[in-house]
């Protein structure tokens, strides 16, 4: 079962293991994604990637949830990467662009560690509480507090983050899904009408938005919230006992 923050409950090794071993496993298996090149480095991190998917019992449906959402994006990418990367040994020409099998490589190798970060960051919110992930950040920068890092600021933005999108992306379907069925003819104008007509929805999810970062900053007054507040390693408040 998914929660609104995008975690899945789940008895399996991943959601077991302490949040701040999951942080460094996601820098480390970031670092190797990106340091990937050839087409057997990336399929050998693929190959690993798939295994956590499994061994996480979070379900390839749910773990590419995000990659699928951007799958336009990253197919614009790939475009634009294979018509602009380079000019050598073209296999047609159009204009300014040119199509070669160098720039299908760099695009294809843009995607791929594209995908598996965002399979790797679906991972870690689908295996980790809100709670616990800013706990682990926070333990994660402490170190870099003597350095003048305001850590706390850090961790509570991640916090928010975490459970704020998922939120903010429910209710971006549902009003795309209300602008259809009010104007049912939507699905079939053409392409700049319909640009215009997601275009007109940024006003109510901006407005979405505002409300709900209001209605967060009166729940955190409401309950004494102050980023110098003393706080345990749970993430709670420690209240000294008089």
């Amino acid at each position: 079962m998914r929660s609104m923050s995008g975690y899945m409950w789940a008895d399996s090794p991943l959601h077991r293991a302490p949040a701040v071993a999951k942080l460094v496993g996601l820098l480390f298996c970031v670092a190797l994604v990106v340091l990937a090149s050839s087409p057997l480095e990336l399929a050998a991190v693929a190959l690993g990637v798939a295994t956590l998917v499994a061994v996480s019992r979070v379900g390839w449906r749910d773990a590419a949830r995000a990659a699928w959402a951007l799958r336009w994006f990253l197919l614009v990418v790939l475009v634009l990467n294979a018509l602009l990367f380079s000019d050598v040994d073209p296999i047609f020409v159009l204009g300014p662009a040119h199509l070669t099998a160098a720039g299908l490589a760099q695009g294809a190798r843009i995607v791929v560690r594209t995908l598996l970060i965002l399979v790797l960051g679906t991972l870690l919110t689908a295996t980790t509480r809100p709670q616990e992930l800013v706990s682990g950040v926070r333990s994660v920068l402490s170190p870099l507090a003597r350095l003048g890092l305001p850590v706390e600021v850090v961790a509570l933005a991640v916090g928010v983050t975490v459970q704020f999108v998922p939120t903010l992306l429910r209710e971006s379907r549902q009003l795309m899904r209300a602008q259809e069925i009010r104007c049912s003819g939507v699905a079939t104008r053409g392409i700049m009408r319909r640009a215009v007509s997601y275009i007109r929805l940024l006003i109510p999810m901006f407005v979405s938005a505002i409300r709900r970062a209001d209605e967060l900053s009166a729940a955190m007054e409401a309950r004494g919230y102050r980023l110098s507040t003393p706080r345990g390693s749970d993430g709670r408040v420690e209240r000294k006992v008089r």
